[in-house]
Protein backbone atom coordinates (compact mmCIF):
# COMPACT_ATOMS: atom_id res chain seq x y z
CA UNK A 1 0.00 0.00 0.00
CA UNK A 2 1.21 3.24 -0.63
CA UNK A 3 1.22 6.07 1.62
CA UNK A 4 -0.52 9.31 1.95
CA UNK A 5 1.08 12.08 0.52
CA UNK A 6 0.41 14.81 2.16
CA UNK A 7 -2.18 17.11 1.64
CA UNK A 8 -0.88 19.83 -0.30
CA UNK A 9 -2.36 23.67 -0.11
CA UNK A 10 -0.62 24.45 -3.35
CA UNK A 11 -1.73 23.24 -7.06
CA UNK A 12 0.47 23.27 -10.01
CA UNK A 13 -0.81 25.61 -12.96
CA UNK A 14 -0.43 23.41 -16.23
CA UNK A 15 2.01 26.19 -16.73
CA UNK A 16 4.18 25.03 -14.09
CA UNK A 17 2.69 28.05 -11.47
CA UNK A 18 1.57 27.09 -8.04
CA UNK A 19 -1.50 28.17 -7.34
CA UNK A 20 -3.50 29.24 -3.68
CA UNK A 21 -5.84 26.12 -2.79
CA UNK A 22 -8.11 28.67 -1.47
CA UNK A 23 -8.67 29.59 -4.76
CA UNK A 24 -9.24 26.18 -5.75
CA UNK A 25 -11.20 25.16 -2.79
CA UNK A 26 -13.42 28.25 -2.40
CA UNK A 27 -15.98 25.64 -1.40
CA UNK A 28 -14.52 24.17 1.54
CA UNK A 29 -14.60 28.30 3.70
CA UNK A 30 -10.66 28.12 4.36
CA UNK A 31 -11.46 31.22 5.93
CA UNK A 32 -13.24 29.40 8.73
CA UNK A 33 -9.14 28.38 9.61
CA UNK A 34 -8.28 31.99 9.63
CA UNK A 35 -5.90 31.60 6.44
CA UNK A 36 -7.34 34.68 4.66
CA UNK A 37 -7.24 36.68 7.86
CA UNK A 38 -4.77 39.85 8.03
CA UNK A 39 -1.91 39.21 10.44
CA UNK A 40 -1.62 42.30 12.82
CA UNK A 41 2.30 42.78 13.25
CA UNK A 42 3.19 43.52 17.22
CA UNK A 43 3.48 47.56 18.15
CA UNK A 44 7.13 48.06 19.09
CA UNK A 45 8.55 49.09 22.83
CA UNK A 46 8.43 53.00 22.81
CA UNK A 47 8.57 55.09 25.78
CA UNK A 48 6.00 57.45 26.88
CA UNK A 49 7.46 60.25 28.57
CA UNK A 50 5.65 62.08 31.75
CA UNK A 51 6.76 65.02 33.89
CA UNK A 52 5.35 65.56 37.45
CA UNK A 53 3.91 67.74 38.24
CA UNK A 54 2.82 69.60 34.99
CA UNK A 55 3.69 73.25 36.74
CA UNK A 56 5.23 74.41 40.32
CA UNK A 57 3.56 77.24 41.59
CA UNK A 58 5.25 78.62 45.09
CA UNK A 59 5.41 80.49 47.50
CA UNK A 60 8.83 80.65 49.40
CA UNK A 61 10.43 82.67 52.17
CA UNK A 62 13.59 83.48 50.88
CA UNK A 63 15.32 83.12 47.10
CA UNK A 64 16.05 81.00 45.80
CA UNK A 65 13.77 78.53 46.03
CA UNK A 66 14.36 74.92 45.19
CA UNK A 67 12.04 72.35 44.64
CA UNK A 68 11.63 68.69 42.66
CA UNK A 69 10.26 67.69 39.48
CA UNK A 70 10.07 64.03 38.52
CA UNK A 71 10.77 62.42 35.19
CA UNK A 72 8.54 59.30 34.44
CA UNK A 73 8.23 56.29 31.86
CA UNK A 74 5.02 55.02 31.60
CA UNK A 75 6.04 53.23 27.77
CA UNK A 76 7.00 50.12 27.73
CA UNK A 77 10.40 50.82 26.25
CA UNK A 78 12.98 52.75 27.95
CA UNK A 79 13.31 56.40 27.95
CA UNK A 80 16.40 57.94 26.99
CA UNK A 81 16.57 61.80 28.56
CA UNK A 82 18.61 63.72 25.95
CA UNK A 83 18.51 67.59 27.16
CA UNK A 84 17.51 69.66 30.47
CA UNK A 85 16.98 73.54 29.46
CA UNK A 86 15.79 76.45 31.84
CA UNK A 87 14.60 80.31 31.47
CA UNK A 88 14.52 82.74 33.42
CA UNK A 89 16.83 83.04 36.41
CA UNK A 90 16.51 78.98 36.92
CA UNK A 91 18.69 76.01 37.03
CA UNK A 92 17.98 72.75 37.06
CA UNK A 93 20.33 69.50 37.87
CA UNK A 94 20.32 66.67 36.30
CA UNK A 95 23.42 64.77 34.08
CA UNK A 96 22.27 64.16 30.65
CA UNK A 97 21.47 61.65 28.84
CA UNK A 98 19.75 59.11 31.18
CA UNK A 99 17.38 55.97 30.89
CA UNK A 100 15.00 56.15 32.83
CA UNK A 101 12.92 52.06 32.91
CA UNK A 102 9.46 51.47 32.26
CA UNK A 103 7.57 52.13 35.44
CA UNK A 104 10.23 54.45 36.63
CA UNK A 105 11.13 58.04 37.28
CA UNK A 106 13.81 60.21 37.83
CA UNK A 107 13.97 63.64 39.85
CA UNK A 108 15.39 66.80 38.30
CA UNK A 109 16.09 69.51 40.99
CA UNK A 110 15.42 73.23 40.25
CA UNK A 111 16.36 76.45 41.45
CA UNK A 112 15.65 79.76 40.92
CA UNK A 113 13.30 82.82 41.74
CA UNK A 114 10.23 84.44 39.43
CA UNK A 115 9.02 83.24 36.61
CA UNK A 116 10.66 80.66 33.76
CA UNK A 117 10.58 77.34 32.10
CA UNK A 118 11.92 73.75 32.36
CA UNK A 119 12.01 71.93 29.07
CA UNK A 120 13.09 68.25 29.61
CA UNK A 121 13.81 66.69 25.77
CA UNK A 122 13.78 62.64 25.38
CA UNK A 123 13.41 60.49 22.68
CA UNK A 124 9.29 59.85 22.93
CA UNK A 125 8.57 59.66 19.42
CA UNK A 126 4.96 61.20 20.19
CA UNK A 127 6.07 64.14 22.51
CA UNK A 128 9.74 64.22 22.29
CA UNK A 129 9.80 67.80 24.59
CA UNK A 130 7.88 68.83 27.37
CA UNK A 131 7.85 72.21 29.01
CA UNK A 132 7.14 72.95 32.18
CA UNK A 133 5.92 76.36 34.12
CA UNK A 134 8.18 77.80 36.73
CA UNK A 135 6.90 80.48 39.15
CA UNK A 136 7.83 81.62 42.54
CA UNK A 137 6.99 84.22 44.91
CA UNK A 138 8.87 85.21 47.90
CA UNK A 139 6.27 85.15 50.93
CA UNK A 140 7.73 87.48 53.60
CA UNK A 141 6.92 87.03 57.31
CA UNK A 142 4.01 88.68 59.14
CA UNK A 143 4.26 91.50 60.57
CA UNK A 144 2.79 92.55 63.80
CA UNK A 145 2.38 96.15 65.75
CA UNK A 146 1.05 97.07 69.17
CA UNK A 147 -1.29 100.12 68.56
CA UNK A 148 -2.98 99.88 72.37
CA UNK A 149 -1.72 100.37 75.07
CA UNK A 150 0.91 103.22 74.00
CA UNK A 151 4.39 102.95 75.14
CA UNK A 152 5.51 103.01 79.07
CA UNK A 153 1.89 103.39 79.50
CA UNK A 154 1.24 103.78 83.40
CA UNK A 155 -2.71 102.19 84.19
CA UNK A 156 -3.92 104.49 87.02
CA UNK A 157 -5.18 103.12 90.56
CA UNK A 158 -7.61 101.57 90.72
CA UNK A 159 -6.43 98.65 88.47
CA UNK A 160 -8.57 97.76 86.06
CA UNK A 161 -9.33 95.65 83.15
CA UNK A 162 -7.01 97.16 80.26
CA UNK A 163 -8.03 96.91 76.00
CA UNK A 164 -5.19 95.49 73.94
CA UNK A 165 -5.39 96.60 70.12
CA UNK A 166 -3.01 95.66 67.27
CA UNK A 167 -2.37 94.57 63.62
CA UNK A 168 -0.79 92.07 61.79
CA UNK A 169 0.12 91.76 58.37
CA UNK A 170 0.97 88.79 56.76
CA UNK A 171 1.32 87.86 52.45
CA UNK A 172 -0.89 85.42 52.10
CA UNK A 173 -2.68 84.48 55.35
CA UNK A 174 -2.18 80.97 55.37
CA UNK A 175 -0.82 78.91 59.03
CA UNK A 176 -1.00 82.13 60.81
CA UNK A 177 -0.81 81.94 64.18
CA UNK A 178 -1.51 85.25 66.75
CA UNK A 179 -0.55 85.11 69.97
CA UNK A 180 -1.33 87.97 72.63
CA UNK A 181 0.70 87.11 76.63
CA UNK A 182 1.73 89.22 79.02
CA UNK A 183 4.68 88.45 81.32
CA UNK A 184 4.53 85.10 79.20
CA UNK A 185 0.90 83.85 80.19
CA UNK A 186 -1.08 83.52 77.03
CA UNK A 187 -3.91 85.93 77.00
CA UNK A 188 -5.52 85.15 73.69
CA UNK A 189 -4.39 83.12 70.30
CA UNK A 190 -6.43 83.13 67.16
CA UNK A 191 -5.90 81.68 63.77
CA UNK A 192 -7.85 84.44 62.25
CA UNK A 193 -7.09 85.92 58.86
CA UNK A 194 -4.50 89.09 59.51
CA UNK A 195 -6.04 92.28 60.09
CA UNK A 196 -6.92 93.81 63.87
CA UNK A 197 -6.65 91.53 66.45
CA UNK A 198 -7.21 92.35 69.99
CA UNK A 199 -7.36 91.16 73.86
CA UNK A 200 -7.95 92.22 76.95
CA UNK A 201 -5.58 92.41 79.47
CA UNK A 202 -7.07 91.35 83.29
CA UNK A 203 -6.51 93.38 86.02
CA UNK A 204 -2.93 93.77 86.75
CA UNK A 205 -0.68 93.55 89.88
CA UNK A 206 1.57 96.69 90.70
CA UNK A 207 4.89 97.47 88.81
CA UNK A 208 6.14 97.01 85.53
CA UNK A 209 4.57 93.90 82.70
CA UNK A 210 5.47 93.20 79.15
CA UNK A 211 2.56 93.33 76.71
CA UNK A 212 3.66 91.07 73.87
CA UNK A 213 1.95 90.38 70.25
CA UNK A 214 3.51 87.60 68.63
CA UNK A 215 3.04 86.20 64.82
CA UNK A 216 4.05 83.40 63.53
CA UNK A 217 3.49 81.92 59.97
CA UNK A 218 5.71 79.67 57.89
CA UNK A 219 8.35 81.95 57.06
CA UNK A 220 9.27 83.14 60.86
CA UNK A 221 7.70 84.70 64.00
CA UNK A 222 7.62 88.75 64.47
CA UNK A 223 6.96 90.08 67.86
CA UNK A 224 5.82 93.48 69.15
CA UNK A 225 6.41 94.09 72.87
CA UNK A 226 5.17 97.19 75.08
CA UNK A 227 6.22 97.96 78.56
CA UNK A 228 3.36 99.42 80.54
CA UNK A 229 3.12 99.50 84.52
CA UNK A 230 0.32 99.50 86.96
CA UNK A 231 0.57 101.92 89.32
CA UNK A 232 -0.17 101.68 92.95
CA UNK A 233 1.04 103.42 96.35
CA UNK A 234 1.96 101.90 99.60
CA UNK A 235 2.67 104.90 102.20
CA UNK A 236 4.73 103.24 105.33
CA UNK A 237 4.13 105.40 108.35
CA UNK A 238 5.34 105.88 111.83
CA UNK A 239 8.89 103.30 110.44
CA UNK A 240 10.58 101.52 112.71
CA UNK A 241 13.54 103.88 112.68
CA UNK A 242 14.93 102.15 115.57
CA UNK A 243 15.80 98.95 113.94
CA UNK A 244 17.60 100.76 110.95
CA UNK A 245 21.50 100.18 110.27
CA UNK A 246 23.17 102.97 112.47
CA UNK A 247 27.10 103.95 112.12
CA UNK A 248 28.85 106.75 113.46
CA UNK A 249 26.79 109.27 116.57
CA UNK A 250 23.17 107.89 115.10
CA UNK A 251 20.85 106.74 117.97
CA UNK A 252 17.80 106.33 118.00
CA UNK A 253 15.82 107.78 121.44
CA UNK A 254 13.34 106.14 122.35
CA UNK A 255 12.13 108.51 125.39
CA UNK A 256 11.10 111.11 122.68
CA UNK A 257 10.61 108.50 119.91
CA UNK A 258 13.16 110.48 117.65
CA UNK A 259 16.50 109.64 115.59
CA UNK A 260 19.50 111.45 116.57
CA UNK A 261 21.88 112.33 113.68
CA UNK A 262 24.20 114.19 116.00
CA UNK A 263 24.62 115.70 119.21
CA UNK A 264 25.58 119.26 119.59
CA UNK A 265 29.67 118.42 119.65
CA UNK A 266 32.39 118.69 117.06
CA UNK A 267 33.28 116.71 114.34
CA UNK A 268 30.53 114.55 114.41
CA UNK A 269 28.88 112.07 111.74
CA UNK A 270 25.73 110.08 111.89
CA UNK A 271 23.62 108.19 109.83
CA UNK A 272 20.38 105.60 109.74
CA UNK A 273 19.20 103.89 106.84
CA UNK A 274 16.55 101.16 106.14
CA UNK A 275 17.69 98.34 104.98
CA UNK A 276 15.02 96.13 105.61
CA UNK A 277 13.24 97.37 102.43
CA UNK A 278 14.07 98.98 98.98
CA UNK A 279 11.88 101.31 97.48
CA UNK A 280 11.96 102.88 93.81
CA UNK A 281 14.43 105.65 93.56
CA UNK A 282 12.50 107.48 91.20
CA UNK A 283 9.10 107.12 92.04
CA UNK A 284 8.34 108.29 95.53
CA UNK A 285 7.25 109.89 98.03
CA UNK A 286 8.84 110.95 101.23
CA UNK A 287 8.09 113.34 104.38
CA UNK A 288 9.40 113.83 107.44
CA UNK A 289 10.55 116.73 110.39
CA UNK A 290 13.58 117.62 111.12
CA UNK A 291 15.54 119.58 113.77
CA UNK A 292 18.35 121.61 113.43
CA UNK A 293 19.65 124.00 116.40
CA UNK A 294 21.27 124.08 119.79
CA UNK A 295 24.76 124.92 119.00
CA UNK A 296 27.51 127.13 117.51
CA UNK A 297 25.95 126.47 114.02
CA UNK A 298 26.65 123.55 111.71
CA UNK A 299 26.72 121.94 109.02
CA UNK A 300 23.04 120.44 107.58
CA UNK A 301 21.31 116.62 107.31
CA UNK A 302 20.30 114.95 104.22
CA UNK A 303 17.55 113.02 103.09
CA UNK A 304 19.69 110.08 101.17
CA UNK A 305 18.31 107.36 98.47
CA UNK A 306 20.75 105.01 99.08
CA UNK A 307 21.52 103.32 95.64
CA UNK A 308 21.05 99.24 97.49
CA UNK A 309 22.69 98.17 93.65
CA UNK A 310 26.13 100.20 94.30
CA UNK A 311 26.26 100.96 98.01
CA UNK A 312 30.08 100.08 99.87
CA UNK A 313 29.25 101.68 102.52
CA UNK A 314 27.05 103.68 104.77
CA UNK A 315 28.81 106.98 105.58
CA UNK A 316 30.20 109.74 103.60
CA UNK A 317 32.21 112.53 104.20
CA UNK A 318 32.76 115.08 106.80
CA UNK A 319 32.41 118.93 106.85
CA UNK A 320 30.51 119.82 103.98
CA UNK A 321 29.93 116.49 103.20
CA UNK A 322 27.15 116.29 105.63
CA UNK A 323 27.51 112.36 106.34
CA UNK A 324 26.97 111.45 102.66
CA UNK A 325 29.22 113.66 100.10
CA UNK A 326 32.20 113.76 98.71
CA UNK A 327 33.91 114.24 94.74
CA UNK A 328 34.84 117.65 96.32
CA UNK A 329 38.24 119.03 98.09
CA UNK A 330 36.29 120.54 101.24
CA UNK A 331 35.75 116.71 102.32
CA UNK A 332 37.69 113.57 102.20
CA UNK A 333 34.65 111.22 101.18
CA UNK A 334 33.29 108.90 100.24
CA UNK A 335 30.43 109.92 98.24
CA UNK A 336 26.98 108.00 98.76
CA UNK A 337 26.03 106.17 95.25
CA UNK A 338 22.58 107.62 94.55
CA UNK A 339 20.57 111.15 94.73
CA UNK A 340 20.68 113.32 98.15
CA UNK A 341 18.34 116.29 99.13
CA UNK A 342 20.48 118.22 101.80
CA UNK A 343 19.56 120.58 104.19
CA UNK A 344 22.66 122.84 104.68
CA UNK A 345 22.84 125.43 107.41
CA UNK A 346 26.47 126.34 107.18
CA UNK A 347 28.09 128.10 104.17
CA UNK A 348 30.85 127.15 102.82
CA UNK A 349 32.75 129.42 100.32
CA UNK A 350 33.45 128.35 96.78
CA UNK A 351 31.20 124.89 97.18
CA UNK A 352 27.64 126.12 98.03
CA UNK A 353 25.78 128.06 95.97
CA UNK A 354 24.77 130.45 97.97
CA UNK A 355 25.59 131.49 101.95
CA UNK A 356 21.64 131.08 102.86
CA UNK A 357 20.49 128.51 104.38
CA UNK A 358 19.62 125.72 101.38
CA UNK A 359 18.26 122.85 99.87
CA UNK A 360 20.20 120.86 97.14
CA UNK A 361 19.70 118.35 95.49
CA UNK A 362 22.79 116.25 93.93
CA UNK A 363 23.65 112.38 92.75
CA UNK A 364 25.95 110.53 93.81
CA UNK A 365 27.60 112.65 96.74
CA UNK A 366 28.69 115.28 94.43
CA UNK A 367 28.15 118.15 97.08
CA UNK A 368 29.72 120.93 95.21
CA UNK A 369 27.38 120.19 92.06
CA UNK A 370 24.09 120.79 92.77
CA UNK A 371 21.49 119.53 90.33
CA UNK A 372 19.16 122.06 91.66
CA UNK A 373 18.83 124.16 94.59
CA UNK A 374 16.68 126.80 96.67
CA UNK A 375 17.55 129.38 99.49
CA UNK A 376 15.72 128.69 102.44
CA UNK A 377 14.75 131.01 105.31
CA UNK A 378 16.45 130.53 109.02
CA UNK A 379 16.31 126.85 110.10
CA UNK A 380 18.60 126.70 113.00
CA UNK A 381 16.47 126.89 116.48
CA UNK A 382 13.42 127.71 114.76
CA UNK A 383 11.62 124.48 116.05
CA UNK A 384 10.46 121.42 113.69
CA UNK A 385 10.25 122.13 109.94
CA UNK A 386 8.39 119.63 107.84
CA UNK A 387 9.73 119.05 104.57
CA UNK A 388 7.74 116.68 101.63
CA UNK A 389 9.84 115.45 98.57
CA UNK A 390 8.13 114.28 95.77
CA UNK A 391 9.84 111.94 92.84
CA UNK A 392 8.24 111.09 89.58
CA UNK A 393 11.21 110.29 87.06
CA UNK A 394 12.39 112.89 86.19
CA UNK A 395 10.05 115.49 87.99
CA UNK A 396 12.08 117.19 91.40
CA UNK A 397 9.26 118.60 94.26
CA UNK A 398 10.15 119.74 97.58
CA UNK A 399 8.44 121.62 99.91
CA UNK A 400 9.54 123.12 103.22
CA UNK A 401 6.79 124.09 105.78
CA UNK A 402 4.22 123.80 103.15
CA UNK A 403 5.99 125.93 100.44
CA UNK A 404 7.41 124.62 97.48
CA UNK A 405 11.14 125.53 97.00
CA UNK A 406 11.80 123.34 93.78
CA UNK A 407 9.86 122.38 90.89
CA UNK A 408 12.12 120.82 88.01
CA UNK A 409 13.13 118.21 85.62
CA UNK A 410 16.26 116.44 86.27
CA UNK A 411 18.89 114.57 84.18
CA UNK A 412 20.22 111.94 86.51
CA UNK A 413 19.67 108.34 87.02
CA UNK A 414 17.20 107.47 89.13
CA UNK A 415 16.30 104.18 88.23
CA UNK A 416 17.34 101.88 91.32
CA UNK A 417 16.51 100.21 94.41
CA UNK A 418 16.91 102.77 97.26
CA UNK A 419 17.26 102.47 100.71
CA UNK A 420 16.00 105.46 102.29
CA UNK A 421 17.86 107.18 104.89
CA UNK A 422 19.28 110.27 106.78
CA UNK A 423 22.69 111.78 107.20
CA UNK A 424 24.31 114.70 109.59
CA UNK A 425 27.26 116.09 110.24
CA UNK A 426 29.45 118.46 112.32
CA UNK A 427 32.61 119.77 112.08
CA UNK A 428 34.62 122.74 114.03
CA UNK A 429 30.83 124.29 114.93
CA UNK A 430 27.92 121.86 116.16
CA UNK A 431 24.01 121.51 115.80
CA UNK A 432 22.34 118.64 117.19
CA UNK A 433 20.58 116.77 113.92
CA UNK A 434 16.97 115.35 114.73
CA UNK A 435 14.13 113.26 112.45
CA UNK A 436 10.88 112.63 113.30
CA UNK A 437 7.17 111.55 111.77
CA UNK A 438 8.53 110.34 108.55
CA UNK A 439 6.20 108.86 105.97
CA UNK A 440 7.46 107.34 103.00
CA UNK A 441 4.95 106.44 100.17
CA UNK A 442 6.10 104.36 97.81
CA UNK A 443 4.83 104.14 93.90
CA UNK A 444 5.24 101.11 91.73
CA UNK A 445 5.67 103.49 88.73
CA UNK A 446 8.48 105.50 87.72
Amino acid sequence: MQPRKPLSLRSTHPDGRFTSACALLVLAGCTEYGLGKEVEEPAGAAPEIVVEPEAIAAHACAAPWSGTVVVRNEGEGPLTITGIATTGDWSATLPVPVTVLPGEGTPVTVTGDGEGTLTVSSDDPDEPAIAVPLTVSLNHPPTATVLSPAPDSIFPEPAADQALEGVVTDEDGDDLLVTWTVDDAVILSTTTAPGSVSATLPAAEPGVHTVRLTATDACGEVEATEDVCQDATTTYENLGISTWHYEGSAYWDSTTSELVLTDALIEQVGTAFDTTAAVSGGAVRIEFEFYIGGGSGADGISLTALDADRLTAYTGGTGCGIGYGGSASCTAGPALPGWTLEVDTYYNEGYDPTPDDHVAFTFDGDVDNPAAWAALPEMEDTGWHRIRVDLTDPHLSVTVDGTSYIEQDLIGYFAFPAYVGFTAGTGGNTNRHRIRSLTVTDRACE
